[in-house]
């Protein structure tokens, strides 16, 4: 069943976390902070230690560390520090080599990988081309019931045959010699790169997962180096927190951090009360409360992520059957006062469908218009489309009483229209999703990784995705176009595409979500980007000297 919300959690604050809460806020009342970056004859200094404390927020245990279950943001930082692969993104999302370079078939479907010497796991078993085809068949085989597969891996000959259990080989991956790996596509995939940078695709030590065959995740099987990320585990204390150290076999540059600790907690609020109170040296995720007074802080960080928040219609039925119809409930809409007012600034207004950290992103002009609205409504009426009321069915875990209450009022006094509000729990509205019985909902989409292709694909004819049921053959003409385009032209048909769809009023682009954090100036290479809290190179990454 399709998840219109994959990526956010629920969270719930247990009388736990209400205990430690307190006595943080006490501690918070008698100093700490984020502290003050020392330096040394004007230059900053290593601090002594190099013990990096951060907190997981909205769990509260150790999540899944299999590279193939669909990933969140605390499995991605953890996958970041267990796990590397063929190449890995940049603080702007682009491509960089990490184990491997490359080179592309005229055709763009061939790839060729040239690893790197040496790369071992963490106990030091080698890892070579053949590691790889282990790797990727393990990961697409069915008993893993990987919901990434589909998407990241289908462009992968035989990648469908070995999901569906039809073959226990993955024709498209070939070990040429120990050190060069040949991939071949079915059809030019342009994303193909930024996929590889996806958990998905690491080296796993097969040697491990085969000795924890009954639990290949398990505790031991981390801490004997089942990747080959800078660090490995070396303990966990259920429900408190888990510690790595580095690994000793990591072919990066020597680490400066000598030893990480996560904390799991699973209220935002109480991270950014231990954090003030100096037990964390970071933090991110930070509820929309907290926000308000954070922004004055130093280190605060809010940037937009690969997520946008859309209204959408069902295009097949009346009333929204009309263009006329869905473009004056989209002028409507004034996007700007409901970032600044009804979400206090933890979004930020959404005029695109693609997030501005997406490449291939374009700025376009708002099209808040309550004039020309009232234009598109009297149109509507004169094509006998007028509705006296519609239904906007909503997830209540997503869509606050105030931002329903919001929306209905600017419609109310737009259009002067009743708009029934219909609030639904996750798995009533995914299974209404299913059924498209959806007159007028709420979607909200992350993109699996940093490429236009993943936002696009939602509304091809033949998409699961596509819950406006909007069936458009130029639309699908103009995306399989882009696939086989060089990237400036690929990028404009994005964007022509982009803008079928939004002329259309397919949907109403509503918001992109931010990530909002602290993160001091003594935390040397750290920060947080479109994807999440970003550790890049973890050779570069110290605590420098400071006070609190």
């Amino acid at each position: 069943m399709y998840n219109p919300f994959p990526y956010r959690h629920a969270r719930r604050l247990s009388a736990t976390l209400v205990f430690i809460c307190a006595a943080v806020l006490l501690l918070a009342a008698c100093g700490g902070g984020s502290g003050t970056m020392l330096l040394t004859n004007g230059k900053p200094t290593l601090a002594p230690g190099q013990n990096l404390t951060i907190p997981l927020v909205g769990i509260t245990d150790v999540p899944s560390l299999n590279p193939t279950d669909e990933q969140n943001a605390n499995t991605k930082i953890l996958m970041n520090m267990l796990y590397s692969g063929l190449v890995r993104t940049d603080k702007n999302l682009q491509v960089v080599p990490d184990q491997a370079t490359w080179t592309i078939s005229a055709d763009q479907k061939q790839y060729t990988f040239h690893l790197n010497q040496p790369i071992m796991f963490g106990d030091g078993t080698p890892v070579t081309a053949q590691t790889y085809v282990d790797s990727w068949t393990y990961a697409a085989r069915p008993s893993n019931q990987s919901p990434l597969v589909a998407s990241l891996m289908y462009a992968i000959v035989g990648a469908r045959d070995v999901h569906e259990g039809h073959t226990k080989t993955l024709a498209g991956i070939k070990a040429i010699d120990d050190q060069t790996i040949e991939v071949t596509l079915t059809k030019p995939a342009p994303y193909f790169l930024a996929a590889l940078t996806n958990p998905l695709f690491v080296p796993i030590n097969q040697k491990v997962v085969h000795s924890y065959s009954r639990n290949a995740w398990s505790i031991p099987a981390t801490e004997q180096g089942i990747g080959t990320g800078p660090f490995i585990v070396k303990d966990i204390t259920h429900d408190v927190d888990m510690t790595l150290v580095p690994n000793p076999h990591y072919y990066g540059k020597g680490l400066i951090i000598k030893q990480v600790t996560v904390y799991f907690e699973n209220d935002p609020r109480v991270a950014y009360t231990a954090n003030r109170a100096g037990h964390y040296d970071l933090v991110w995720d930070l509820a929309q409360q907290d926000q308000l007074p954070a922004v004055k802080l130093a280190g605060f960080e809010r940037p937009e992520l690969l997520q946008t928040d859309a209204l959408f219609f069902d295009t097949t039925s009346a009333p929204f059957d009309s263009v006329a119809v869905r473009q004056a409930f989209a002028r409507s809409l004034d996007k700007q006062s409901f970032a600044q007012v009804a979400m206090q600034n933890s979004v930020a207004p959404a005029n695109t469908l693609l997030p501005p950290a997406m490449p291939g992103y374009q700025a376009q002009a708002s099209s808040f218009s309550p004039a020309k609205a009232q234009e598109q409504w009297k149109t509507a009426a004169k094509d006998g489309s007028l509705p006296s009321t519609v239904t906007f069915t909503y997830p209540y875990s997503q869509v606050s009483p105030t931002m329903a209450q919001s929306l209905q009022s600017m419609w109310q006094k737009a259009l002067g229209i009743q708009v029934n509000l219909r609030p639904l729990e996750d798995m009533a509205y995914q299974q209404a999703l299913a059924s498209h019985s959806i007159q007028f909902g709420f979607i909200s989409w992350t993109a699996e990784v940093a490429d236009p292709y993943f936002f696009m694909k939602k509304f091809l004819s033949d998409s699961q995705q596509n819950v406006s049921q909007w069936h458009n053959p130029a639309y699908d003409q103009l995306i399989a176009r882009a696939d086989s385009s060089s990237t400036d032209q690929r990028l404009a048909l994005y964007h022509e595409a982009e803008q079928q769809i939004l002329s259309d009023a397919v949907i109403i682009p509503l918001d992109h979500q931010r990530l909002a954090g602290l993160i001091p100036d003594w935390l040397q290479g750290v920060s947080l980007n479109a994807e999440g809290l970003y550790f890049g190179d973890w050779s570069n990454i110290a605590i420098l000297n400071h006070k609190q």
